[in-house]
C-alpha cells in the first residue's frame, strides 16, 4: 500500500492500525509506504497501535512527514487503549523506518514507544528526525522499551516508555 501527497487537520495522521484484537485469529500488515503527508494540530503523526494479540506489523515506511502542533509525533504501543497486557503481546512488529520527520510537538515528547516485552519490536530506524516543542519549549524525550536494536537504531533515546504510556498526552511527560 502506497500513500502519499495527504494534508490534514486535526486528524490521527498516518496509523497502521489498531489490530490484533481477536488473540484467536492473527492480523498482518506489511509492505506500507506513507510519504509526503502534511498534518496540522492532529493527534499523532506516524505511529502503530495495535492489541496484544498475535500476527504481526512489517515493511512499514514513514517518510516525508511534517507536521504542526502535533500531540504526541511518533508512537507505538501493542496495549491500545486499555493499557493492560502490555508485555504479553504476540503481535511483532519489525523493519519499520521513519525518514525526514520533521515538526512540533504540543508537548516534550517526541516518541512514545513501548514493544511488548513477548515479542520485541526489531530492525526500528530513524533517520532525520527534527522535532522540537511547539512555542520553543526546549528539547523534546525520545521514550522507548523493549526494541531489539535500540542502541543502533539512529535515535537517541532519552528514558524508558512504561507499557501503559497513553496515547493523548495532556501535558508533559
Amino acid at each position: 500500500m502506497h500513500v502519499s501527497n495527504i494534508v490534514c487537520h486535526e486528524s490521527g495522521g498516518m496509523v497502521v492500525g489498531s489490530i490484533g484484537s481477536q488473540a484467536s485469529q492473527p492480523d498482518y500488515v506489511e509492505n506500507v509506504l506513507f510519504e509526503n503527508v502534511t498534518l496540522t494540530h492532529s493527534s499523532n503523526a506516524a505511529w502503530i497501535k495495535t492489541y496484544p494479540g498475535t500476527g504481526y506489523v512489517k515493511n512499514i515506511t514513514f517518510r516525508d512527514i511534517r507536521f504542526t502542533d502535533v500531540n504526541q509525533p511518533i508512537y507505538i504501543s501493542p496495549c491500545i487503549y486499555t493499557g493492560q497486557n502490555c508485555d504479553s503481546s504476540r503481535l511483532k512488529i519489525s523493519d519499520v523506518r521513519w525518514e525526514n520527520i520533521s515538526g512540533t510537538s504540543r508537548y516534550n515528547i517526541g516518541a512514545g514507544i513501548h514493544c511488548s516485552a513477548a515479542a520485541p519490536c526489531s530492525n526500528l530506524s530513524f533517520k532525520n528526525i527534527n522535532i522540537t516543542q511547539k512555542n520553543g519549549g526546549g528539547a523534546v524525550k525520545y521514550l522507548g522499551s523493549n526494541i531489539q536494536n535500540q542502541a543502533s537504531s539512529g535515535l537517541t533515546f532519552t528514558g524508558s516508555c512504561p507499557g501503559n504510556w497513553p496515547q493523548q498526552l495532556t501535558g508533559n511527560g
